[in-house]
Formats: structure tokens, C-alpha cells, sequence
């Protein structure tokens, strides 16, 4: 069958675009350049750093405790009586001032036994007296006679001059004078001063009321002074002066007393006065206590029973440097950036690590750069960018 010529273009045309496609294609093979071949270029890390030098650097203690008065005693009555005055100050949470009358129990009888007692003492001056001016006469009477007879009597007779009566008058004389001595006291004593400047925690009596000896009044506490009781850990005392442990001097370390009171942050100015009796055998910590004077002289006070925030300040290292505590390496390393931008392992001396420092002592030299970026792999040489640094 005859193909025609329609056709026969047709296959034609499609052979001749295969063999232009194939040329093309092989034209552009041959056009195209081999890939050149990089080298692979090492990127050194990237850290932050932290410039430190060598600067004075003193040392804190941190601790915490509960403000408790230097004084809490029961006011008791002394003498017996009714109560005739009580001071406004006496309730709760009053005030008073040191030698202010707090409470009054009736005198009269007091002030009898008073008189008495000084009547008492006037009989027996009068007694001794009398016996002493009769035993003079006797003693003369016995010298004239011992003179007129020509004999030698020697001393008279001590019933004579009466020795023993004038002991006794003697002894009844000073038990007189001790019985007034007495009785001004307990006449004193009805009258219950304030000793210290404080304020009530509570009170037992009422005008009127009958008190015995002993009989509690009520408990106050001194505002003189309040004392903290905070508790370190034995290696923190090498940096503070304690009285009595640490130094033989009377002045210890400063100590500032922080707290949160009446919606302020409030801070005071103590210092360590001694230390506790003994180590706390649960916690092994030693107790050392903070002295905080006229705690309520200030608006707001520095209230008894608050917790507190106490800042030992210890001792200062004149050539010291503060790092971030991330930035040591197996204890006592750090890794400084040298001017080649090299790292350099360095040893230190740790002299107190804390929360989030740690104290070198001594410090390290002014402008070193230490690293305190983690790094997986790392060798003391190895060349590293800072931040902020292009590479």
C-alpha cells in the first residue's frame, strides 16, 4: 500500500528535530566546565567572655534568722499590797521609757514599818550610848583607886566597864539600822519601775487588785537592742571577727539586716557580739549573733518575731577577682582568651565559691578574658572567636 506523501513529511520533520535536539544537547555538554573542587574551610567557635582584673573584694556571708529581744523578763512584785496606780503604757504593745512608774501598791504600812525600824534604831544609839558613858566612869573610877592605893590592879574587870553590855547594844544598834535599811527598800519596792526602755507583751494586774510577793505583773522586752541568731557553716568563720572565737577584741564584724515589713524592703545596720554556746548537732552549722541597736527607733521598726535577711561583712582581699562560678573548669581552671584569640588553660586559687561567683585570691591579671561558654570539645591552644567577632 502506498504511503503518502503527507505522512512521508511528517516522519521526515521528526527526524530532523531528534537530530537537531541530539546536536543541541551535545553542544552543551561539551560547553560545560568541570566543577571546581573547594576546601573545606575550619570555623573556630564562637564564646562569650567576661573581662576580669585583680581589685579589693570583700567578702559577705549570707544568713537568715528571727528577730528576738536582748531582754524578755516577768515583772514581779516585790511586796505585798493592793495596787493603787498602773501606768497607761501598761497593755499590750505600750511603750515605756527606763525608771517610768508602771505600777503603785499602797504605802502606809510600808511606811509605818519604816518609822519604826528608824525608832528602833534611835533606842538603841540611846542604850549603847549610856552604857559606853557608864563604863568610861567605872574605868575612871578604877584608874583613881588603882592610884590612891598604890597597888597595882591592872586592868579593870570587862563586867566593870561593862564590855558585854556594850557588845550587846552594839549588836542590837547594826540588827536596828539593817531592819530601816529594810524597810526603805520594801517602802522603794512598792513602786515598780521600768528597767530599760521597752514595751508590753502582756500584763496581769489592775488598779485595785491585791499582789502578792512573786506575783507576775507582765512580761516586757527591752527596745534597746535586738539580737539575731544566724547560723553559717565553720569554714565562713575564717572570714569574720567573732568575740570570743575568732578575735579577742570586743568589736565584731558589721552585719546588715534586711527585711520586708509593712510593704517595704527595710534594712538596718548590727554587728556580730558572740557566738552561740555550741555547734548544732542536725546541722553541723555554728551560730553566731547579730546585735541590732534601738531596732525601733526608725518608722517602721524592726518588729521582735520578724525573719530576716542578715549580710555578714567579712573580710576584705586586696587583690582578689569575682568570676562568674560557671566559668571554673574541673575546680580550679579557667580558660582565658589570649591576645592570638588562643585559649589558655589556667589554674587558679579558689578562695570561696557561692551561689553563682566564685572568689579567686589572688586574682587574675588586669584584662584577662575568661570564657564562660561550654564547649563540647576543647584544647588549651585551640584558636576561638568572641562574641561580636567576624570569622
Amino acid at each position: 500500500m502506498a504511503v503518502s506523501k503527507k505522512v512521508v513529511w511528517q516522519i521526515l520533520l521528526v527526524v530532523i528535530l531528534l537530530a537537531a535536539g541530539a546536536a543541541a544537547l551535545a553542544a552543551f555538554a561539551l560547553s560545560k566546565k568541570p566543577p571546581s573542587r573547594k576546601v573545606a574551610q575550619v570555623v573556630s567557635p564562637m564564646v562569650r567572655i567576661v573581662e576580669v582584673g585583680r581589685e579589693p573584694v570583700q567578702v559577705s556571708i549570707y544568713g537568715e534568722g528571727t528577730v528576738t529581744p536582748m531582754a524578755q523578763p516577768v515583772l514581779a512584785a516585790e511586796v505585798a499590797g493592793r495596787v493603787v496606780y498602773v501606768s497607761p503604757h501598761m497593755m499590750p504593745g505600750g511603750s515605756f521609757k527606763k525608771d517610768e512608774l508602771l505600777v503603785k501598791i499602797e504605802q502606809k504600812d510600808y511606811r509605818l514599818a519604816l518609822t519604826l525600824a528608824e525608832a528602833s534604831v534611835k533606842a538603841a544609839e540611846t542604850n549603847l550610848q549610856t552604857t559606853k558613858e557608864e563604863a568610861a566612869s567605872a574605868r575612871e573610877e578604877w584608874l583613881l583607886l588603882d592610884k590612891d592605893s598604890g597597888k597595882k590592879f591592872g586592868e579593870p574587870p570587862a563586867l566593870l566597864v561593862k564590855e558585854p553590855q556594850i557588845a550587846q547594844y552594839q549588836a542590837s544598834l547594826e540588827a536596828a539600822q539593817a531592819q530601816v535599811e529594810q524597810a526603805r527598800l520594801n517602802l522603794q519596792r512598792t513602786e515598780v519601775r521600768a528597767p530599760f526602755d521597752g514595751r508590753v507583751v502582756s500584763e496581769n494586774v489592775d488598779l485595785g487588785q491585791y499582789l502578792t510577793k512573786g506575783g507576775a505583773i507582765a512580761t516586757v522586752f527591752s527596745t534597746e537592742a535586738a539580737e539575731i541568731n544566724v547560723h553559717i557553716e565553720d569554714k565562713d568563720l575564717a572570714w569574720l571577727d567573732v568575740p570570743g572565737l575568732t578575735t579577742q577584741g570586743k568589736n565584731g564584724s558589721k552585719a546588715v539586716v534586711t527585711a520586708e515589713f509593712a510593704g517595704r524592703r527595710l534594712s538596718w545596720q548590727g554587728r556580730i557580739v558572740r557566738a552561740l554556746g555550741q555547734v548544732d548537732q542536725s546541722t553541723r552549722l555554728v551560730g553566731v549573733v547579730v546585735r541590732v541597736d534601738h531596732p525601733y527607733a526608725t518608722l517602721p521598726p524592726l518588729p521582735m518575731g520578724a525573719f530576716v535577711k542578715v549580710d555578714l561583712i567579712g573580710h576584705t582581699l586586696p587583690q582578689a577577682s569575682l568570676i562568674p562560678r560557671a566559668a571554673l573548669r574541673q575546680g580550679d581552671v579557667v580558660w582565658l582568651v589570649g591576645p592570638d584569640g588562643k585559649l589558655q588553660f589556667t589554674k587558679v586559687q579558689v578562695a570561696r565559691q557561692e551561689a553563682e561567683q566564685a572568689l579567686l585570691n589572688p586574682g587574675l591579671p588586669a584584662g584577662s578574658k575568661v570564657v564562660t561558654t561550654n564547649l563540647r570539645e576543647v584544647s588549651d591552644g585551640m584558636k576561638v572567636r568572641m562574641t561580636g567577632q567576624e570569622g
